[in-house]
């Protein structure tokens, strides 16, 4: 899986093309219903041909655009490894995938920029943690939510203790084995077990893998949970460089440990930081409703996201509001159908607001402050002239 970190999204928003490409796809990680994925996703490159011809691209140039796509229905072993959710970006020039551990729509959009509201999820209220399953033979991340898990594919860490220590100084000798499976109790040859080397090599061990994290991780704010056996988190805490690591972790061997129920133990770690953060926020929208400082106007808040000046935005994650917005004039038209050149107004709000430093909650219909799609808490009221 390829993770999709908050300077990959910001890379996202600002890919501009005349016929970005946006497809999401629900998917699946076992069972017979994987067979349906690639059928399902040609369907929806399909409806992306029709769109872009309808918005006057060249046919040929459509079909050298999403032949990247097409080319993915016959790769077994891409459909085989999903995650619950597949998004796919296209430009004339580039195609990018995630697979997520987010459950999205059937949705295909076409605009001057790429569709991104489905991703937020990942940085709001149900905003993605990462797990960092941990053994002497093993180093795994997870990124999660409350509901899905994935793996991340790991490039420069090492996978294990023995792999991380092979080109260390040959004097020390040390050639790791695990003994019966324990991993509480490794053997060094030429060593004695329980030693300050024995110590000494397994910090160095997992100095490296937090280095070999940094890619991963020193663009992020987010939760990390250490899940490994006791005697390793004290260590990996001293040599660890990233601010976010939970003071608690899931204590145990996580080999033995199926990603779900690794998901379901670090969520008790992280619950109580994640789940129901918007409720204060909530609280101040309805405080501040009368007071010209929250609204859930669309024309109003649409261009106050845009000045950057909405600090909280909430909204749902299949709601649409086709049309255009001018940024420079302030001219809004909105349709009830999607139109050639119309992109969803409230994907725009959505991502700007994100953008510019607000918080966006994408909530389910009976959660929203009001029956309007949108609301926003502003940072400062609107004048009335606006």
């Amino acid at each position: 899986m390829q993770l999709l970190s908050q300077s990959e999204f910001k890379s996202l928003s600002q890919s501009a093309s005349d016929y970005s490409t946006s497809i999401y796809l629900p998917t699946h990680v076992a069972g017979p219903e994987t067979r349906q994925d690639p059928i399902r996703f040609k369907n929806l490159l399909g409806a992306a041909e029709e769109t872009l011809l309808q918005a006057g691209m060249d046919k040929q140039a459509v079909q050298e655009m999403l032949a990247p796509g097409f080319d993915l229905i016959d790769r077994y072993d891409f459909w085989q490894h999903q995650s619950h959710g597949l998004a796919v970006f296209l430009t004339p020039a580039s195609m990018r995938l995630y697979r997520l551990p987010l459950t999205f729509e059937s949705l295909v959009v076409v605009g001057d920029r790429f569709h991104l509201k489905p991703l937020l999820p990942l940085y709001s209220s149900d905003r993605y943690y990462y797990i960092l399953a941990l053994s002497q033979n093993q180093v795994r991340l997870f990124q999660a939510t409350r509901y899905r898990i994935s793996e991340v594919d790991l490039e420069g860490v090492p996978t294990s203790l023995a792999e991380a220590l092979k080109y260390d100084d040959p004097e020390e000798q040390l050639q790791y084995h695990t003994g019966g499976g324990d991993v509480q109790s490794p053997t060094y040859h030429g060593q004695g077990v329980g030693t300050t080397s024995d110590k000494e090599a397994i910090r160095r061990f997992l100095n490296k893998v937090s280095k070999g994290l940094h890619p991963y991780l020193n663009q992020e704010s987010t939760p990390l949970v250490l899940a490994s056996v006791e005697f390793l988190q004290p260590i990996y805490r001293e040599v660890n460089d990233y601010p976010h690591v939970m003071s608690q972790g899931v204590m145990g061997n996580p080999e033995a440990l199926e990603p779900e129920h690794l998901r379901e133990a670090a969520w008790e770690q992280v619950s109580t930081e994640l789940e129901q953060s918007y409720q204060p926020a909530l609280e101040q929208y309805h405080n501040l409703k009368g007071l010209g400082k929250a609204s859930d106007r669309l024309t109003e808040l649409l261009p106050a996201a845009c000045r950057g000046q909405v600090d909280v935005l909430f909204t749902t994650a299949d709601a649409h509001c086709w049309g255009q917005f001018d940024v420079q004039s302030g001219e809004l038209e909105q349709h009830d159908q999607p139109q050639t050149q119309d992109q969803d107004l409230l994907d725009l709000a959505a991502v700007q607001t994100w953008l510019q430093g607000g918080e966006v909650y994408l909530l389910n219909q009976a959660e929203m402050p009001t029956a309007a799609p949108a609301a926003a808490v502003y940072r400062y009221g609107i004048p009335a002239a606006v």
